[in-house]
């Protein structure tokens, strides 16, 4: 069987977007992604058929570009300069601030090479935002379902992204849309999209793709996860710690919503969360009392391994509302209450096991008190709620000092082990004090 011409099809993409989330869903991802930044150039590549990127974004630049083959019949605000090319042969008037390439990837005959102007094109410190498909939920199983009826091998579009930026700073959010459909038929026309480069078999395997999505899906939404891939020359991740849009992230099998606002435990942005969850003692028939919780990832793996209960605790309502939602996504509600509390204010109890997962970068949290104060004030109080043979655990990291962490644990007559990991050249430590 040979390869159609991949070409672009209007026609397939207004029937997409008629039906789905995903632009809104980016263009509020890319808002939030360049909310801070300071940002005079823009360039779309591959606008589609309408300019709805410039109509949402266009504001935020003195210069907007867009790159576009075709045009025909596109009304476009005069404020958009457009570049009627591919984007292998593009001519570019200048660098820019940002450069956008949602849904684009899968069309370029040469992947590396387009990838590498790409990042020729950005100022200094210009943003690259690459969008593509991820393979969750069902649109990586119906393609997996496609390519074995036409007895094809399947090339996920993701994996050829990462491979181009290997080596390059990058971060990956992964946030979920779906496409409403009326019927299981007008589903399968929606998502032509994603096989314009076998339109004909496509075509021929209408009804097994329909009985296809009828069975997996019943009546549900069809839901695709869009990864918006974001490069830097030089990229600070802990800027995106709260400050990120609302995504989807999996820690130790656990699937998680991490809300704009609220800390993240993404292994790509800290390693305070994952180092505590490394080092989990024992959870079987234990209380656990986690404070700071933010998701409330840890409470949620302390009740998958075993944990008779846990407290979910923080001081913003951001915080309490996503790890609500966690907990309920998980269907742990009963064996988790989450309550809004400054440290231990509106805790009550005893437990066998405390987590402090607190701020350590001023820089990050907006908090009145310098955070090694907020940890002495965690440390002094939590041995009130401890059972006997009780343990703390909390995490800290060699971008804030030390030293004094060291002094408060002296003077409080804490017995502790101290273990540490390098990640990003920064060292991680886990505190553990039994008492």
């Amino acid at each position: 069987m040979t390869t159609d011409p991949l070409l672009f099809n209007h026609q397939y993409f207004n029937e997409f977007t008629r039906q789905s989330d995903e632009k809104t869903i980016i263009i509020n991802s890319i808002r939030k992604l360049i909310a801070h930044e300071k940002l005079q150039a823009c360039l779309e590549i591959g606008m589609g058929t309408t300019p709805v990127f410039h109509q949402q974004l266009g504001h935020y630049f003195q210069h907007y570009d867009v790159v576009e083959k075709n045009t025909e019949g596109v009304q476009l605000p005069a404020a958009i300069q457009v570049i009627s090319s591919s984007w292998e042969d593009a001519q570019l008037p200048r660098q820019y601030d940002l450069i956008i390439a949602s849904h684009v990837f899968y069309y370029f005959q040469h992947k590396q090479a387009a990838i590498e102007k790409m990042l020729s094109a950005l100022t200094e410190n210009g943003m690259l935002i690459i969008v593509v498909n991820g393979q969750e939920e069902d649109y990586g199983p119906l393609k997996e379902y496609f390519y074995q009826n036409i007895q094809r091998d399947y090339q996920p579009t993701y994996p050829q992204v990462m491979q181009a930026l290997a080596g390059k700073n990058h971060l990956t959010f992964s946030v979920p849309a779906a496409i409403h459909y009326p019927d299981h038929e007008t589903l399968y026309h929606s998502l032509s999209l994603f096989f314009d480069q076998y339109p004909i078999p496509y075509s021929l395997h209408k009804h097994n793709i329909i009985t296809y999505l009828r069975q997996t899906l019943e009546q549900r939404p069809f839901k695709l996860y869009q990864k918006i891939i974001l490069h830097r020359k030089k990229i600070t991740p802990w800027r995106y710690l709260i400050d990120h849009p609302d995504y989807e992230i999996t820690v130790q099998d656990i699937r998680l919503w991490a809300l704009d606002g609220v800390f993240s435990p993404d292994k790509q942005l800290t390693n305070s969360t994952p180092l505590l969850l490394q080092h989990l003692p024992d959870m079987q028939g234990r209380r656990v009392l986690d404070i700071g919780c933010g998701t409330g990832i840890i409470s949620i793996l302390a009740i998958k391994n075993g944990a008779a209960a846990a407290v979910a605790a923080d001081i913003s309502p951001k915080a309490v509302t996503n790890a609500r939602l966690n907990v309920s996504m998980h269907q742990y509600t009963e064996q988790i209450t989450v309550v809004q509390s400054d440290l231990f204010d509106n805790i009550s109890g005893k437990f066998d096991y405390i987590f402090g997962n607190l701020p350590i970068l001023e820089d990050i949290w907006k908090i009145s008190n310098p955070p090694v104060l907020l940890l002495q004030r965690f440390l002094a109080e939590a041995k009130e709620f401890l059972l006997p043979g009780g343990r703390l655990l909390f995490s800290w990291a060699s971008f804030a000092p030390t030293a004094p962490v060291l002094s408060i644990l002296q003077v409080l007559n804490y017995n502790y082990t101290m273990l540490a990991t390098t990640q990003n050249n920064t060292m991680w430590y886990v505190f553990i004090i039994q008492c």
